[in-house]
């Protein structure tokens, strides 16, 4: 039973929410290695508030739950969203965290496959061509 005192919550979020919030938390800071660091440069999860720095996983978690305002309870369904809308062509999170943690990979690799994946989500969806029957 919902208390009327309470807004209720919306636990679906648009995927460009998900994608331009974790882009500014790769803008901030990025690291390989880890899905975040801190100051230091330990390895933390990137739910932690000592977190600074992000992998394109660790932003897209961080930035799903800064959305919920650290309300994990809504994490799972839209953190999918932002993890395929990213890594369109790279197909699994190992592959995203190998790309990620390449030597050569540079912070403006990271950077433009988000401006990438948020000029696609913002494209409205092509229609199907219609069936032919034979």
């Amino acid at each position: 039973m919902r208390t009327f005192d309470q807004p209720t919550v919306r636990c679906d979020l648009h995927v460009l929410q998900i994608l331009q919030g974790a882009r500014r938390l790769i803008e901030m800071g990025w690291c390989q290695g880890a899905m975040a660091r801190d100051a230091d440069g330990r390895a933390v999860d990137p739910g932690s508030p000592t977190a600074i720095q992000f992998d394109p996983l660790g932003a897209i978690e961080r930035a799903v739950l800064d959305l919920f305002r650290g309300d994990g309870r809504y994490l799972v369904q839209n953190y999918y969203k932002g993890f395929f809308a990213i890594a369109s062509g790279l197909h699994t999170r190992a592959a995203i965290a190998l790309w990620n943690d390449d030597p050569a990979r540079r912070k403006e690799d990271i950077l433009a496959r988000f401006d990438l994946a948020i000029e696609q989500s913002s494209m409205p969806p092509v229609p199907h061509a219609a069936k032919i029957a034979a």
